[in-house]
Order: structure tokens, then sequence, then C-alpha cells
């Protein structure tokens, strides 16, 4: 699978290079694609190859802010003839160029963000406005919040995400993660399903800095409807995960009952990096009555420094009868994967119900 950096071909720059110079007539289309692709070109990794096309762009740009976003919609609109779709990430880089030459044209910025969102996410240019402007930047998002779009809508809940991936840091935001309470109240039930996961995730955010924050916001809102409670439920996914009674309960996990017996049993207690961790559950419920329970498995990864690093992995849910014996066969892929790095050593695996731990088993990983 090719790494997601290769998005930028060269079939995707040559592309770029005709629908720019239809924006841009005196472009020099040689020296263009030159400047993208100079070295070290191939060593630039995702982040990397967007900037490097950004700054090339506004090499060629005028130098007066109007002017260039007259260029920048000019080529979207080109785009959008010749059937190109709305939120297009490989044009990513286009929010960039605002972010890079709009900080002393705020409301400008704000405008040409609003247009350019529609067809590729600003939520990372969006940011680096809240780091000058904050209470202006948090203003405009209120406002984007109760936008006719949903790009635009969503931009005004991803932008503003504490924790949000790749994006930049906003201490103001980690410390304060309540001032976009009034933009999560306009969109947790909103039509569109892509703004709702947007709500959802930054929920989720403020749930890893105040947890009680994100339970107070969503408490009251379960059972609204069903395809909002699958919303809310993924905002609670951290609270979930670390066994929040409340979360929990909101549920109908039950979270005061404690099994007959609760195992973990491998199949092995060695595994090679490229092959699968095979592992069966036993849990009983000696209880009379029946029982909801949410269950996980937690792996404990080796780091390259020794230490150790804990990641919880779904199993599903269960009602468990009075007195019956529930079994599951389960295995856990070690092929490397680019988001994460194996190392040799000792892990440990165990059983989670309802958050909580039960029977942890060690394993090696060999290479």
């Amino acid at each position: 699978m090719a790494a997601l950096k290769e998005i930028y071909s060269k079939e995707f720059l040559a592309n770029l290079i005709i629908e720019f110079s239809k924006a841009c007539p005196k472009l020099n289309e040689d020296q263009f694609y030159k400047d993208i692709i100079a070295k070290p070109w191939k060593q630039l990794e995702l982040k990397q190859r967007i900037s490097r096309i950004s700054d090339v762009i506004l090499k060629y740009l005028p130098a007066d802010f109007d002017d260039k976003i007259k260029i920048i919609r000019k080529f979207i609109n080109n785009l959008n003839q010749d059937g190109i779709e709305d939120f297009n990430f490989p044009h990513i880089y286009l929010p960039e160029i605002i972010q890079k030459s709009g900080m002393d044209h705020f409301e400008e910025s704000m405008k040409a963000l609003e247009f350019i969102t529609i067809f590729t996410s600003a939520e990372f240019a969006i940011r680096h406005f809240y780091l000058v402007e904050f209470d202006s930047t948090l203003k405009q998002m209120i406002k984007w919040s109760k936008h006719p779009h949903p790009m635009v809508r969503r931009l005004a809940s991803e932008g503003s995400r504490p924790l949000l991936p790749w994006g930049i840091g906003i201490p103001k935001i980690k410390q304060n993660p309540e001032v976009h309470l009034p933009i999560l109240e306009n969109l947790w039930n909103d039509e569109n399903e892509i703004v709702r996961r947007s709500v959802s995730n930054h929920l989720n955010d403020i749930s890893k800095l105040k947890s009680d924050l994100t339970w107070n916001f969503t408490k009251n809102k379960l059972g609204h409807s069903e395809k909002t409670d699958k919303d809310l439920r993924h905002a609670l996914r951290t609270l979930l995960k670390k066994g929040n009674k409340k979360a929990l309960s909101a549920f109908s996990y039950h979270t005061n009952w404690i099994p007959k017996s609760a195992e973990m049993k491998l199949h092995s207690n060695k595994v090679r990096v490229g092959e699968r961790l095979h592992f069966m559950i036993r849990i009983q419920n000696g209880n009379s009555k029946s029982v909801k329970l949410r269950l996980e498995y937690k792996i404990s990864f080796l780091l390259a420094n020794g230490k150790s690093f804990k990641k919880v992995f779904q199993l599903g849910e269960v009602l468990l009868e009075p007195m019956v014996i529930f079994e599951k066969l389960k295995s856990h892929s070690f092929v490397p994967i680019t988001t994460r790095t194996y190392y040799p050593g000792k892990h440990s695996v165990c059983l989670v119900i309802n958050g909580i731990e039960y029977d942890s088993k060690d394993f090696i990983l060999n290479s």
C-alpha cells in the first residue's frame, strides 16, 4: 500500500499545473514544476509536501492579498467545473496559503477560508488565526456553527478541537475547552453526520482534559434519538474505556457486577512480529440476573526506551444470562503498520470488563 504522501504523484502535479495555469495565465509551468519537486522532495513526508506546494504557489501568486484570493477562487471554481468534488483532501495546501499570507488581513482571510473549506478542509489553517486573534477567531467560529453549508459548520467544530491530530496546539483551548461549548451546542444534533462526528471527536478531546465537562454536556442529551445516541457514545468513548461509571451506566452496563470467573487464555505465550496473538476469553455470570457487559482487551506494548504503552481494543458487548459461561476466540495482529512499530520483548494482554481489568497474561514478542 502506497504511503499517503504519494497522493502528490507526477500525475496529480501535472494536473495541478494545468489547472493553476488557467487561473494564473502568466505561470511559468516548467519552473513551477521544478520548484515543487526540488530536492529533497522524495524524502519529504505528507505535511512537508503540503507545505512545499503552498510555498511554491505563494511564490507565483501576486503580492496583493485580494488578487491572491481571486486566483484561488478561480482555481477552485475551475476544478469544480471539471468534476473535482468538494471536501477534497489532496488540495489541503490551499488553506495553508491563506494561513501563510493572510494574518494581516483577518476579515478577508475568514471569507477566503469559508469558501475554501467547502472544497478542502481549513481545520489546520484556522488554528493559526486563533494564536494571533483568539477572540475574533472564536467569534467567527461560533458564527460559522450556524452556517448553511455543512462543511463550514464542520470547520467550526473540527478546527477548534483541543487535541486535533496534526493541528497546531492552542494553549487557551486546552486550558479552557468550555469556550467552544456554544459551538457544540449548536451542532451536536446537526442533520449532517460528518458534522455530528466532528462534535463527537471534539467532546472526546475535552474528556481527556476535563472529563466532567464532557459528561455534563452529554448526559441530558442521551435518549434524544438513535442517531445522536450513537454519536454521543462515540463522544464518551475515552470515558467508557477508562471505566467511568457514569458513562457506563448511561448505556445500561452493569458497573457493580462481579464475575464468578473471568479468564484470559493464550494459545501461545510467544508470537513473532508479522504474526497474530491468539487468545480466548472466558467469563462466568454467577448471578441470578442477566448483565450487560462491555468487553475489551488491553495490550501493554514495549517501547524502544524500555517503557510500556497501553492501548485498549474492542471485543464488543454481550448480555450475559444468569449462571451462563461466555467464551470468545480472538486474535491480535502484530503485522507492522505505519502508525506503530513493534519492539521485541515482554508484552502483556488483559481482559477488560466494563472498564475493569481482569486476568493479565504475559507473552514474548520475537522479531
